[in-house]
């Protein structure tokens, strides 16, 4: 329990640096304070996911080790690959501004 929880803790500190707002990192904090290990890796993922928060191919493989760490499926937190920004895969942000320009030529 102790690798997970200090696991997390590094998860949190990396999701504030990359650009999580300290609202949501202090939410993770706080379910991980109390032990919800799950409910703190969903903040995280899912608020980095909401604010389009790109990420890097290592962040993406840290976020597999914790989900495997949590027994959860790869179903839990696959869709954060559509942040990867790297020079095979567009970031989400950038697709959905896409889809607005051309929605606007038609």
């Amino acid at each position: 329990m102790k690798t997970l929880t200090n696991t997390l803790l590094r998860l949190i500190e990396i999701a504030s640096i990359i650009g999580l707002n300290d609202n949501d990192v202090k939410n993770a904090k706080d379910y991980l304070m109390h032990n919800e290990f799950g409910l703190c890796y969903d903040t995280i993922i899912t608020q980095i996911y909401e604010y389009d928060i790109e990420i890097d191919i290592k962040f993406y493989q840290f976020i597999t080790k914790i989900g495997n760490l949590l027994n959860l499926t790869h179903e839990n937190y696959f869709f954060m690959k559509e942040l990867i920004s790297d020079e095979n895969n567009i970031p989400k942000s950038i697709k959905s501004e896409l889809a607005k320009i051309i929605a606007s030529l038609e």
